[in-house]
C-alpha cells in the first residue's frame, strides 16, 4: 500500500469510528437532503436496536399482513460463533422473526446458501436456535428456480433458492465485513450471493457487475443491517479482527446502506466498485452526501 492509499484509508476508518463513537456522520450529516433514508439504532442491545429500526420504517405491520408468507436471508455461510462476525448475529434473526409472526405472518422462513455445510453453520452461528424459538422455520438450500436476469449485464441467469423467489416478503438481513482485494466489503448486496446455487461463477467472471446482477433481479421489501459487531480482517469468513460497533442500521435503498457500511470498515465507498456499478444503474444512491442519516 503506497502513502497516498494509507493516508486516504486512514482517514475513512477515522469517519467510521467517528459514526460508531458519536452517532453522527461529519462528512455529510443527518441534515442532508435526498430522496433515501438510513435509520440507524446505536448502544443497546440487538434486539432492541432491530426493533427500532423497523419502526422507523413505518412497523412490522406496514409490510407483513395476516398470512403473509415471510423469507428472511441472512448471512449463515461460515461455521463461526456468534462473536466472531462472520454471520448475521442471531439474536437480529431471531427478533425480526419473532416481529413477523406476531404480525400475522402464516410462516417465516429463514435460509441461505451457505459456504460450508449448513448442517453445522446453521447450528454453530446460533441462527437456528434463535429463529426455532421465535416460531421460524430453517430451510437447508436444496430448492432452486432457474431464472433469467433480465437487467443482467454479465449474470443472465442464475439459479436461485425457491424460498427467495416464492415469497410475499422478502427481507434482507447482512452483516457488515471486509472481502478481499475485489469486492472490499460484503453487506447488502453481495449477501444475494447466498441465494444463488453456483457463486462460483461470479468469481470466475465479473464478481462486481455480478453482484448489481443479483442485486437488480432480487428486491427485498426492506433491509436490516447488522452492525452489532463488525469483521475488520480476514473476512469474509473470519477468524479475524472484530470491533463492536453496537449498531443496526436499515431502510429500502440498499445502495445507500452498503455505502454507509462501507465507512464503517474504513472504506471510501467511491473505492467499491460494486457500490458505484449500482449507483450508475440507478438501483440506490451512491452518494452518501445525498442520503440522509437519522438515528432512532
Amino acid at each position: 500500500m503506497d502513502r497516498k492509499e494509507f493516508l486516504k484509508t486512514g482517514l475513512f476508518a477515522v469517519i467510521g469510528m467517528m459514526v460508531a463513537r458519536w452517532g453522527r456522520f461529519p462528512a455529510y450529516g443527518v441534515e442532508a437532503s435526498g430522496s433515501s433514508t438510513i435509520f440507524v439504532s446505536k448502544d443497546s442491545t440487538p434486539a432492541d436496536m432491530t426493533v427500532r429500526v423497523i419502526k422507523a420504517l413505518g412497523g412490522i405491520e406496514k409490510f407483513v399482513k395476516k398470512g403473509s408468507r415471510v423469507v428472511i436471508k441472512p448471512n449463515i455461510a461460515w461455521n463461526r460463533t456468534p462473536d466472531q462476525a462472520a454471520n448475521t448475529h442471531p439474536e437480529v434473526v431471531g427478533t425480526l422473526v419473532n416481529l413477523c409472526r406476531k404480525a400475522g405472518a402464516s410462516s417465516v422462513i429463514v435460509t441461505d446458501v451457505t459456504c460450508h455445510p449448513w448442517q453445522t453453520t446453521y447450528v454453530t452461528s446460533g441462527i437456528k436456535e434463535a429463529v426455532e424459538s421465535a416460531g421460524g422455520i430453517m430451510k437447508p438450500p436444496d430448492r432452486f428456480k432457474n431464472v433469467t436476469i433480465g437487467s443482467g449485464v454479465v449474470l443472465k441467469e442464475a439459479n436461485i433458492l425457491e424460498y427467495v423467489i416464492d415469497t410475499d416478503i422478502l427481507i434482507n438481513v447482512p452483516v457488515v465485513k471486509v472481502h478481499g482485494s475485489q469486492a472490499r466489503i460484503t453487506i447488502s448486496m453481495k449477501n444475494w450471493m447466498g441465494a444463488v446455487k453456483d457463486r462460483g461463477f461470479f468469481h470466475r467472471t465479473d464478481l462486481n457487475q455480478c453482484i448489481v446482477d443479483i442485486s437488480s433481479y432480487l428486491k427485498p421489501s426492506f433491509t436490516i443491517v447488522d452492525a452489532t459487531r463488525i469483521l475488520l480482517t480476514n473476512g469474509p469468513q473470519g477468524p479475524g479482527n472484530v470491533k463492536e460497533t453496537k449498531m443496526v442500521f436499515g431502510g429500502f435503498d440498499f445502495v445507500a446502506l452498503d455505502a454507509f457500511g462501507a465507512t464503517l470498515l474504513g472504506i471510501n465507498p467511491s473505492d467499491v466498485r460494486h457500490i458505484q456499478i449500482a449507483g450508475k444503474m440507478g438501483l440506490g444512491e451512491s452518494d452518501l452526501s445525498k442520503v440522509k442519516i437519522v438515528y432512532v
